[in-house]
């Protein structure tokens, strides 16, 4: 039987004949080749397209397809003839393909886990986990699902899942770079979602609802925590910018975010709604905190300018518990979505305890504005707007903030307690600055404005018990600062007014208050029980109206010195205070040296009880044009002043008197602005004696009576 060949096309007829000729008569030839093929290109092999998305379209749980890929999952989908969300995972794990792989959601409305009065697809997990997304560049993408709502449609339940303690979550991501978006996660015993590990770098979560039912206005039986990231997850963004990238968090049996680990740094919660339904006007508490960072988690940062969340309702609202370098920033803690309802978190708006290290509370521009109100409830053992505690919480900065207002800076909010209160231990931090927009506002509190029970901190540039606008009246219900650690500094620049016990209560020894202005405070400007306090170059106008029952300090007036010794009181002015311009009960060595003193209801300086071991004033003899003479204490040291009546409006000078008590003092006429003189002298001890009597101050001389000549220019025609 002859043997079949291959003639190849591309050859003339005539050509082909003559072939075949040669064939048939014996003849040898050649293969036959078309004179042009070797000009034409060889066939390429071409790859098959590999598919990178797939879309879930059952509810079910089910695993009975080939999962080797996407293109052989759709190709194999199993017997039920659908792709699960779990097969759809297994599948983007086993996947050869480099490319970033999407996950949606296509599931009709006929499946069973359709809810139509809801609009939802309720996928009811099994008892075990869903797969880890260890593989990186994956997106799962709820919102896909075809249909409008305002909430996901897809609702991830976790209730009957059970793995070991730690891993009964919804998604654990373990890479970098997935986006888990537009999904609602609840009852999942340890977290909705878990991002672990170095490797869980740069992955998004944007849109979903955790731990709450799924329109977001009831809590689910709650996950125990939201959202967690741990054991050096970094750089990962929780929410963003917009309100389709905003996260509702809560009903979380511990915290509705949690940010731990020393490695577990440069995380971002951004935009997100915490312990809020929904509607933003109504609590879903996570029942410790809305965020918490802790166990030495670092750079990490709540909020941002434009993208601050509103965390209210909780336990605590921000738990920096341990935390150190966290920035909190932008966000709106204690009040509802329209930043006027108070929506308080139960123990307090921010925590910053056990070694919170050199975290920043605010900024200084209006976007990193913390507005921190409306926080604690009754029965509370806390109940402040910010708490920092433990010897290892320092360099703690507080900066630009509203606390104890509305968004407004004008309107009330208060804190149950205090707005501030740094407690025992807790040292070198600090609350506002000198610079612009470092002051925090801190008004209408409970139980005062700021506390600090602990030693080196610093209070500076704030506006305490007065609005935004620095003249609303918006006063502390207590104290507007209260003072018990030794070594604080409170100022400069501080405005204390309109507070309903005193303006300052120090009762910390060694403290400094320097440049401030205290007004219109109810019992004094400042009641001061600590020693060795240095009060400097403040202003004291207006404060002691109020008559109540306050045990702490019961005198009213400017400054009330009580009970203590080696007070310094310099260079300050004080004026039109109800009852003394300084008062000093009991206690000696007080100093009150070179302040203007002046136009106080109940006198210029008082000495009651024995204080300053009633050292009687000086007594003025007489006054020349330029030379001022009297009587005093040996050595003591004589302050003279003018005054529009007995007291010390205009310092003039100081000298020490003689052995022989007499004193005389040099002045300048041009410096004599009132018709009274007064003086004050310190004896050796430091004890500074009332005023002296007034006498007449020298009038200066009148200006000789030039007679004045008016020389009229020549006028010539």
């Amino acid at each position: 039987m002859a043997t079949k060949r291959h003639i190849p096309g591309g050859v003339s007829r005539w050509a082909l004949i003559a072939y075949v000729l040669m064939l048939l008569c014996g003849v040898a030839v050649p293969p036959l080749v078309p004179v042009y093929a070797a000009s034409l290109p060889r066939p390429v092999a071409r790859p098959l397209q590999v598919r990178t998305t797939v879309a879930v379209t059952t509810t079910s749980d089910r695993v009975d397809g080939n999962t080797a890929s996407f293109d052989t999952l759709l190709a194999q989908p199993g017997s039920d003839g659908a792709v699960s969300l779990r097969e759809a995972l297994l599948a983007a794990h086993t996947s050869t393909v480099t490319d970033t792989l999407t996950i949606g959601f296509n599931i009709p409305t006929t499946d069973s886990g359709y809810s139509a009065p809801n609009g939802i697809w309720t996928i009811t997990l099994g008892t075990r986990a869903l797969p880890v997304l260890a593989r990186g560049n994956l997106t799962i993408d709820g919102r896909s699902q075809p249909g409008t709502s305002t909430y996901p449609r897809i609702v991830l339940d976790g209730m009957a899942v059970y793995e070991a303690a730690g891993f009964s979550n919804g998604f654990t991501l373990t890479s970098p770079n997935n986006i888990i978006r537009g999904m609602t996660l609840m009852n999942f015993y340890d977290d909705a979602i878990l991002l672990d590990g170095a490797n869980a770098a740069a992955n998004q979560i944007l849109g979903c609802y955790i731990g709450t039912g799924p329109n977001g206005r009831s809590a689910s039986s709650a996950d125990y925590f939201g959202i967690e990231l741990r054991n050096g997850a970094h750089d990962n963004v929780i929410g963003g910018a917009g309100a389709d990238a905003r996260n509702l968090i809560g009903g979380a049996e511990h915290s509705g975010i949690l940010i731990t680990g020393a490695a577990t740094q440069g995380n971002r919660v951004a935009n997100n709604w915490i312990g809020v339904d929904s509607s933003g006007q109504a609590a879903l508490p996570n029942k410790v905190a809305g965020v918490m960072i802790s166990a030495g988690a670092h750079n990490n940062t709540i909020g941002g300018a434009g993208q601050g969340n509103i965390i209210s309702g909780n336990g605590v609202g921000v738990y920096l518990d341990g935390a150190t370098d966290a920035t909190v920033v932008g966000n709106t803690i204690g009040l509802a979505a329209d930043s006027t309802t108070p929506l308080g978190n139960a123990s307090g708006g921010i925590f910053a305890v056990r070694g919170a290290q050199n975290n920043q509370i605010g900024g200084t521009t209006a976007p990193l504005r913390n507005l921190i109100s409306g926080n604690g409830v009754a029965g509370t053992a806390f109940g402040q707007g910010i708490y920092i505690s433990d010897a290892n919480s320092t360099g703690n900065a507080i900066l630009g903030n509203y606390i104890g207002t509305d968004s407004s800076g004008i309107a009330p909010a208060g804190n149950y307690r205090q707005g501030i209160l740094i407690a025992v231990g807790a040292q070198h931090n600090q609350v506002g600055d000198t610079v612009a927009g470092a002051g925090n506002v801190v008004a209408y509190n409970g139980l005062g404005g700021i506390r600090i029970d602990s030693p080196y901190n610093r209070v500076q540039g704030n506006l305490v018990g007065v609005g935004a606008d620095a003249r609303t009246q918006l006063g502390n219900q207590a104290n507007g600062i209260r003072i018990g650690g030794s070594n604080n500094t409170i100022g400069p620049n501080n405005i204390i007014s309109n507070n309903q016990h005193s303006g300052l209560l120090l009762l910390g020894s060694y403290g400094v208050v320097q440049g401030n202005t205290f007004e219109r405070n109810g019992r004094s400007g400042m009641c001061v029980l600590g020693s060795n306090a240095t009060i400097d170059r403040n202003t004291i106008i207006g404060n002691g109206n109020s008559a109540g029952p306050w045990p702490e300090c019961a005198i009213r007036g400017g400054i009330v010195i009580t009970d203590t010794n080696d007070v310094l009181v310099t260079s300050n002015t004080i004026t039109q205070n109800n009852d003394g311009g300084v008062a000093i009960y009991r206690g000696n060595s007080n100093r009150i040296l070179a302040n203007s003193i002046s136009s106080n209801q109940g006198g210029g300086i008082r000495l009651l009880s024995g204080a300053n071991d009633n050292l009687v004033p000086p007594v003025l003899t007489s006054a020349a044009s330029d030379v001022v003479q009297g009587s005093s204490c040996a050595g003591c040291r004589v302050e003279i002043f003018t005054d529009v009546g007995n007291q010390g409006r205009d310092f003039l000078g100081a000298t020490v008197a003689g052995s022989d008590g007499g004193f005389q003092l040099s002045i300048d006429p041009d410096a004599i602005q009132a018709p009274h003189l007064t003086a004050t002298q310190t004896d050796a001890r430091g004890n500074t004696s009332p005023f002296a009597a007034a006498i007449a101050a020298p009038q200066p001389a009148p200006p000789p009576n030039l007679t004045k000549k008016l020389f009229l220019p020549l006028v010539v025609r």
